[in-house]
């Protein structure tokens, strides 16, 4: 039983230690060449997504679209009833 103590109390603190909330502000400044392979990567990655968001978003489009529209006559519902109540009193 000694032996596994340590390793367990050991194991036990590190967990408690790695977990600590503080946030530390990091100063990070890129060179321009970081910059520029930065932005390579990104624009090769946009490239290889970008098929995948356009046909997502051909998918949800008549979804969408019906969604804004009973949302624009709801609103013109709400607003006619407004307007009647108020003509009426």
């Amino acid at each position: 039983m000694k032996k596994f103590s340590f390793p367990l109390i050991a194991i036990i603190f590190f967990t408690f230690t790695a977990c600590d909330n503080q946030t530390q502000n990091v100063s990070l400044r890129l060179t321009p060449t970081e910059r520029n392979r930065i932005d390579t990567l990104y624009t090769s990655q946009l490239d290889s997504l970008r098929p995948i968001w356009d046909s997502l978003c051909e998918l949800r489009y008549p979804e969408m679209v019906a969604s804004a529209v009973d949302s624009i006559v709801k609103q013109r519902l709400e607003e006619e009833e407004r307007l009647r109540t108020r003509i009426s009193n």
